[in-house]
This record gives structure tokens, C-alpha cells and sequence, in this order.
């Protein structure tokens, strides 16, 4: 079955995680505007790209810089085909894929952008992703990006990683998109407040109206219908993430 749709839903990089956690083998079609590109893949390694461009199909780039011309582009079709056929193929492109993203994103105006559907703000809170055993381990980082990486265990957000390493905010958000792109950071999604619950009633309080003297279910003492008791949220899933977070 093929793997298909656009980078406005699934992002390059995105891609290039999940061939590495599978590991897939096939070829990768994208296709933006009068532009066509291939990259063939080898148990979650791009081995071999090009992109071409109109009907004659010239070629306008092949190998690593194919990949990083697919890598600046924001909006294309793209249909990935298992083919194990693709194995037998020699390797032509000379980094890894966290390499190339990173350099695509290096070279981009606003990284961020790269990822329509993830958006970056002061208020973000990030943590850090578990690495698959697959990945590879080729990516360089500079000073800065330690820094906010070494950050993001402890701090709630964007604005206090800011404040600890005295990094513009712009240039944190660019940081923090090129780390997002790679898979070594991840977004934490807000925590959504439980929809209050009814308090359990004993059947036969139930048929009684409120403020009526009853017998209480275990002691036999008399007791009265009470409306205003407020059930307590579980917090099973904050405290989940919180030990995540102080496991880190």
C-alpha cells in the first residue's frame, strides 16, 4: 500500500523519520509545480535523488543537493512506493538524512515555516523525543543548539529557555525548528481540562428530593441530599508527563 499525500500535511523531514523508524525500502515521487523529484530509499537511507524540471524532464539537480532543493520546497504532492528492488541500487548521496535536513533548514529565511502544522510561540512547551534505535548519528550541532536543547527538560516553555540562555526569541524559534525538524525535540500538546463529573447517586437519594433527612448507606446516620459536592479530576496524564519530563 502507498504512503501518499503533501508536504502541507506531512513535512519532508517528517518523512525521512519515518522511513528511518520502519525501516522502509522504495522510491519517494514528489512532484511541486513544474518540478519532479525522486528519492530512492534504502532501510530508511536515502541512497539516490534528482530533481527534474518540465515535459522534457531536464535534470536541474542530483544526489545530496537534490535532496536539499526537495527540502526547500513548502508545498508538493508526494507518493512513496515500497521496492525492494531499490536495495540492489549503489549509494550516491554522501550524508545521512538528519544532515540534509539541517542543511535545508539552514538554508531557509524562516525554518519555521517548513512545518505549517506545528506552530512555534514563546508560550510553546517542548520536550525531549526518545530517539529510535535506528538513528543515525551523523548530525553536528552548533553552540546555541546545545544550549536550548540542554534547556528543554526543565524549562515550561519557549520564553523561560530564552530568559536561561539570553537567545533572541526569533532566533530561539529558528533553533528550535531546525531541532524539531531532525526529531530531537517534540511539542507537547496543551492538556485538555477532563469535562466535570457527576456526582454518583444512590438510587434511592435519587427518588428523594434535596434537603430530605435520609439513612446514610453504611453508618445509619441521618444525612441530607447534598448537590454541592464537586468530584475531584483525575490527574493520571499531568503527572505522566511531569515524571517524563524529571526523568529526562
Amino acid at each position: 500500500m502507498a504512503l501518499e499525500g503533501t508536504l502541507q500535511d506531512m513535512s519532508l523531514s517528517d518523512l525521512f523519520q519515518v522511513f528511518r523508524m520502519g525501516p522502509k525500502t522504495g522510491i519517494l515521487l514528489l512532484v511541486s509545480g513544474a518540478e519532479r523529484g525522486l528519492i530512492y530509499v534504502t532501510t530508511g537511507r536515502p541512497i539516490d535523488a534528482a530533481v527534474m524540471r518540465g515535459a522534457e524532464r531536464q535534470v536541474v539537480a542530483v544526489h545530496d543537493e537534490a535532496v536539499i532543493r526537495m527540502l526547500l520546497w513548502d508545498d508538493a504532492n508526494f507518493v512513496f512506493r515500497h521496492d525492494p528492488a531499490v536495495g540492489e541500487r549503489p549509494i550516491k548521496i554522501a550524508h545521512d538524512s538528519e544532515w540534509l535536513v539541517m542543511e535545508g533548514m539552514r538554508r531557509r529565511d524562516d525554518p519555521a515555516s517548513a512545518m505549517p502544522y506545528q506552530k512555534i510561540t514563546l508560550d510553546t512547551q517542548l520536550q525531549l523525543s526518545p530517539l529510535p534505535g535506528t538513528a543515525e548519528s551523523g548530525v553536528s550541532l552548533d553552540v546555541n543548539q546545545w544550549r536550548i536543547l540542554s534547556q528543554v527538560a526543565g524549562s515550561p516553555n519557549v520564553r523561560t529557555i530564552c530568559d536561561a540562555t539570553s537567545i533572541q526569541p526569533e532566533q530561539a524559534i529558528r533553533i528550535i525548528a531546525e531541532l524539531l525538524s531532525i526529531g530531537l525535540v517534540e511539542i507537547v500538546a496543551p492538556l485538555r481540562k477532563a469535562p466535570p463529573l457527576r456526582p454518583r447517586q444512590d438510587p434511592v437519594r435519587a427518588m428523594v428530593p434535596a434537603g430530605t433527612p435520609v439513612l446514610a448507606g453504611t453508618g445509619g446516620a441521618v444525612g441530607s441530599v447534598d448537590e454541592s459536592s464537586e468530584p475531584v479530576v483525575a490527574r493520571g496524564l499531568l503527572d505522566a508527563i511531569m515524571r517524563r519530563i524529571r526523568g529526562l
